[in-house]
């Protein structure tokens, strides 16, 4: 039953089987002459050489699907003779999580973030991921992996049942992986998604190999030697081990310490244990007590390696003894119809692992992050930072300083209308106060200033208040996110001023607005000032008629009685008493009216500037603690724990 690579059959039968046998496609198996339409046909189609010892076999298996996405919860139709299984629904959900973190990573990816490696890693695992699922689930790869000399290919003839891959003592013999088959059907795009060449791929499914039933479905590699000199063969081991379902590593008594094996495979499947197996061949060479020592210490190896639960065998390929239990970790694999989903699940909770670092957070180990997500709040910027970070820029914009301004802008203003007669009178002669309207000028230029936002010191305090308020919120965080959080705190620093400065503009009342009482009191004291100047003309006729007789004929005694005078001068003493009382009046009331203005402009101020805050430092930075909040939580979904 010994296939040999090349040789046409003598008698090819009917169907793909004579078209594969005939172009040299893989082994032709003895007793291959006879095969029809059946299980040559399908391994013809698989691009499988004929099953060793292939008989008759009846119609052709139906072709084999693939499932829709990676896990997906469809099963995949059956190779024939190959139960499918359904896919895990959780690693469904495992993988689709470690998509988000990756795509969380890279936009914090760099010397400070993430690590480039890891999330390269990452990417490859779903890549890898979504095309083997996308393959047969009914099939499962089982890769025979050592170094040269080990037995590896004589233990994979063995398993066989024909020599199929050539053995090599002293130098390596394997320089490509071959494959045997148990159940082809569906096989195909697997076997090229693993790279196998058409010439190495054996069917070892047949009539003839009913005891064999329990393996179908089974893919076993034979991977070139690890230690080989061979260009590019090491390659091709790594991208295997890699792609494997069931890894079983073959070695042997002289070299099963090696530390090439050890550290370069064994110790980075830490956590793969479900699909690891160590082989320890060459047992005919051993005696019954040496055999346990090599036992004992390589188990002692694997157990300093984490590596405590992987299952140790011993075998002679020469004498076929460990041989049944080998081929019994082999059924168990293939009938579970789980090692792809396993050995998925372990890789990904690698990745996991290497991701935990990105989020140890201080806070949960005091118990304060625990409470957060029992209450199920999400991260926010504490309500005392924000208000920190408003009076911040308060101080910075001059809140204060331009409420002040107003108000005396206010009460310069009002003075035109609610001022006190003689000072009303003395501007209306002198024209205009020039130091009132200078001041009053200057005063507004002030407030019309505030609109180009702060500058030089003002711009120091606006970025210690980033400052702070970022130390605040990312010293909890680990990196990267404490780093982020301080980068969203800081995004639009450039824009700060001018935003605080436009905020300022619009909350400002209009520079001409008047109240509608000062116009009724201005009126008022006009008539008060017209009473005084008609009081003091008066005083003058009866001074000019009265005391000096400047005219003779007088045409009423209001005009040269100067009885008249004390009582006139008491008349207009009384106008501008009145005049005086009714501008402090005014005044004061003007200056509640300005209290009031100002708390309404520095509330509406306040207002506008918290708005900044939360729209340019407090909204970026949520944003990211929402991102680290969602990393967490596709984090556990990712180990699992969803």
């Amino acid at each position: 039953m010994t296939g040999q690579p090349g040789v046409a059959p003598a008698a090819a039968g009917t169907g793909e089987a004579g078209t594969a046998a005939a172009a040299g496609v893989g082994p032709a198996a003895a007793g291959a002459a006879a095969a029809g339409a059946g299980e040559a046909g399908a391994a013809a189609a698989a691009g499988v050489g004929p099953a060793a010892g292939a008989a008759p076999a009846g119609t052709a298996p139906p072709a084999a699907g693939t499932a829709e996405a990676a896990g997906a919860a469809a099963v995949v139709p059956a190779a024939a003779g190959v139960p499918a299984v359904p896919l895990e629904s959780g690693l469904s959900d495992r993988l689709a999580a470690l998509d988000r973190l990756v795509q969380i990573g890279l936009a914090r990816s760099g010397p400070d973030g993430f690590s480039e490696k890891l999330l390269n890693d990452a990417e490859q695992l779903l890549a890898q991921a979504g095309q083997r699922l996308r393959m047969s689930s009914a099939h499962t790869v089982v890769a025979l992996a050592g170094g040269t000399g080990s037995g590896k290919s004589s233990l994979f003839n063995r398993l066989a049942g024909a020599d199929f891959s050539a053995v090599g003592v002293t130098r390596p013999v394997t320089r490509d992986p071959h494959a045997c088959v148990w159940g082809v059907a569906g096989s195909g795009p697997l076997l090229e998604w693993l790279g196998v060449q058409r010439r190495y791929r054996y069917a070892r499914s047949s009539a003839l190999d009913r005891g064999e039933d329990a393996m179908a479905g089974l893919i076993l590699l034979d991977l070139p030697d690890h230690d080989s000199v061979v260009s590019g063969d090491s390659g091709q081991v790594d991208r295997l081990v890699g792609l494997a379902d069931l890894m079983v590593w073959v070695l042997d008594p002289q070299k099963y310490a090696d530390a090439a094996v050890h550290r370069r495979y064994l110790v980075p499947l830490a956590g793969h244990a479900e699909v690891i197996a160590v082989v320890l061949n060459q047992a005919d060479r051993l005696s019954a007590a040496q055999a346990e020592d090599c036992i004992t210490d390589l188990r002692r190896l694997l157990d300093s390696e984490d590596l405590n639960d992987v299952q140790v065998l011993v075998t002679s390929a020469l004498t076929g003894g460990g041989v049944d239990d080998l081929r019994k970790l082999l059924i168990q694999t293939v009938s579970a119809r789980r090692a792809a989903s396993a050995r998925l699940s372990a890789d990904v909770d690698a990745i996991v692992n290497r991701l935990m670092p990105y989020a140890a957070d201080p806070a949960k180990s005091a118990g304060k992050e625990e409470e957060e997500e029992e209450a199920g709040a999400a991260r926010t910027v504490p309500e005392d930072t924000v208000n920190l970070l408003v009076e911040a820029f308060c101080g910075a914009a001059g809140v204060s300083a331009v409420g002040e301004s107003l108000q005396s802008a206010r009460e310069l203003r009002a003075l035109d209308y609610v001022g006190w007669p003689i000072g009303w009178l003395a501007e209306r002669i002198t024209g205009h106060d020039p130091a009132r309207k200078v001041r009053l000028g200057k005063l507004w230029e002030e407030l019309r200033s505030v609109t180009a936002g702060p500058s030089g010191a003002q711009q120091a305090e606006i970025d210690n208040a980033l400052t702070a308020v970022a130390d605040q919120v990312a010293v909890p965080l680990p990196r990267p996110w404490s780093q982020t959080v301080r980068s969203a705190a800081r995004s639009m620093s450039k824009e700060i001023p001018g935003a605080l400065g436009t905020a300022m503009g619009e909350s400002l009342p209009v520079e001409t607005e008047t109240a509608g009482w000062w116009r009724i009191i201005g009126a008022w004291q006009g008539l008060l000032l017209g009473c005084v100047i008609v009081g003091v003309a008066w005083l003058g006729v009866i001074v000019a008629f009265g005391v000096f007789h400047a005219a003779r004929h007088i045409p009423s005694r209001l005009f040269d009685d100067v009885s008249l005078l004390p009582w006139i001068g008491l008349m207009i003493a009384a106008i501008l008493l009145l005049g005086w009382l009714t501008a402090s009046g005014c005044m004061n009331l003007v200056r509640v009216a300005a209290e009031r203005e100002l708390q309404r402009v520095d509330a509406a101020m306040r207002s506008r500037l918290a708005m900044v805050a939360s729209e340019m430092v407090v909204t970026p930075i949520e944003h990211e603690l929402f991102e680290y909040d969602r990393f967490l939580e596709d984090l556990r979904v990712a180990a699992g724990h969803s």
